[in-house]
């Protein structure tokens, strides 16, 4: 068994083996087609020959495994903090316990370390998203994976690499044939309506402030998504709190993927307008507005320990599946 540098030629055993993988009942990631496979790994820009590698048996590749850093940044950010990622380490399940995954995994940190990252991570910001079915599902998918699966073999293999949890967090799902907004968020609403506070589709000509509000968030991911969003010919709806046209909050886009799965960046209130509700209110503002879109169904993932996690309960939002988030200093 030797270890080599991942090159197109191993594409189709790639696949192979990845799909193979796919039948285990505690791998949960989509399988992969070549061409789905190329626009994932290889089209990514971020994607490095160098950082990708297979483990060759008899020239059958047994295993692989994917590296990679972000090469454009946030706000704030620059090459020396951000940190390179593990994307995934795969071993044919006979092959396993025999140090394959292992050699991968060394193979990918040190490409990371030649390249001057101090800190690898296994989490959400990884620029090459893996999509995943949901348990419980007619393949209902959520579009990136937040982690190392807690019930997966990942998990301890992780750990006994000698990577830390750092936390963890939790995906959670809804179908939204049942959905109806209930009366208390109704009666919420009018409450927030009273106080000038519209709850409502952003219109350039009527809102002002986003930016200023993304400054007190200070969460640049949300900015960049959302001004991304606004910048297309037909950008999707975005939801908004505002008062006298200022604005205090948002959630959206309001995105039906072609899964049917209701996609949207996220939920935020401004600080000195926190514990009014209104977080509530434009998040089953959104679950309502998905549903009359046509969306299907949404998954979303969040801390484990977040409090908005009370919401989405509320909802009618269960938890599906548990990830751990990793960080090893090298």
């Amino acid at each position: 068994m030797k270890i080599e540098k991942f090159k197109n030629k191993h594409i189709e055993k790639v696949v192979s083996l990845w799909n193979e993988i796919c039948k285990e009942e505690n791998f949960v990631y989509k399988p992969f087609t070549r061409e789905s496979f190329k626009k994932k790994f290889i089209d990514n820009p971020n994607f490095d020959y160098e950082g990708t590698f297979v483990a060759v048996q008899n020239e059958d590749v047994i295993g692989f495994a994917n590296g990679v850093y972000r090469k454009d940044y946030f706000q704030g950010e620059s090459f020396e903090n951000v940190p390179g990622y593990v994307t995934i380490v795969l071993v044919r399940r006979n092959m396993r316990n025999r140090g394959v995954g292992t050699l991968l995994l060394k193979h990918v940190e040190n490409y990371l370390v030649a390249n001057g990252k101090r800190k690898i991570r296994i989490d959400f910001f990884n620029p090459i998203n893996l999509e995943w079915y949901i348990p419980g599902t007619e393949k209902h998918e959520h579009p990136n994976a937040p982690g190392v699966d807690v019930e997966g073999p990942g998990y301890n293999f992780m750990k006994k690499m000698g990577y830390c949890e750092k936390g963890r967090v939790v995906a959670m799902y809804r179908d939204l044939a049942s959905f109806e907004t209930p009366q208390n968020i109704i009666e919420k609403l009018n409450t927030l309506n009273e106080k000038g506070i519209n709850i409502e589709y952003y219109d350039v000509s009527k809102h002002y402030g986003l930016q200023e509000f993304f400054d007190n968030l200070n969460h640049e991911l949300w900015r960049k998504e959302i001004n991304d969003n606004l910048s297309l010919p037909n950008p999707f709806p975005v939801i908004v709190a505002a008062k006298k046209g200022r604005i205090c909050g948002f959630a959206g886009p309001i995105e039906v993927q072609q899964s049917g799965r209701g996609k949207f960046t996220g939920i935020g209130v401004a600080p000195n307008y926190r514990g009014l509700g209104i977080g509530k209110v434009l998040f089953f503002k959104l679950c309502e507005s998905f549903k009359k879109e046509g969306a299907i169904y949404m998954s979303i993932f969040t801390h484990v320990d977040n409090i908005a996690r009370k919401i989405y309960e509320e909802a009618g939002f269960k938890v599906v599946r548990k990830w751990a988030l990793f960080e090893k200093e090298v």
